[in-house]
């Protein structure tokens, strides 16, 4: 699996994961998460994450399909860290530095 963030030439964000299980059923190389980006026409992007800990959810649902042990089964596991993207500011978060 692979997690990234790309700009867009007119400046919209986009998100992308791509799902795969390392042994059983490869996912794409970070060539081609490159290539894969690059045709929907992203014009900058980064590769947050790759495994297991890949994973995305949307409206509080997950919606990718993370995997455990390089297995079929699918679950969730805890990470040390997270992005999380919101359409405008919420009230009371205060300043990030």
């Amino acid at each position: 699996p692979r997690t990234g963030v790309g700009i867009m030439p007119d400046g919209r964000l986009i998100l992308a994961q791509v799902d795969g299980i390392e042994l059983a059923k490869q996912g794409v190389t970070l060539a081609e998460f490159a290539e894969i980006l690059y045709l929907r026409g992203v014009l900058h992007a980064v590769n947050v994450d790759g495994g297991g800990s890949s994973d995305s959810v949307y409206k509080g649902k997950v919606v990718g399909k993370p995997t455990c042990s390089d297995t079929p089964l699918i679950c969730e596991r805890g990470v040390a860290s997270l992005t999380c993207i919101y359409p405008q500011p919420l009230a009371n978060w205060g300043t990030f530095v």
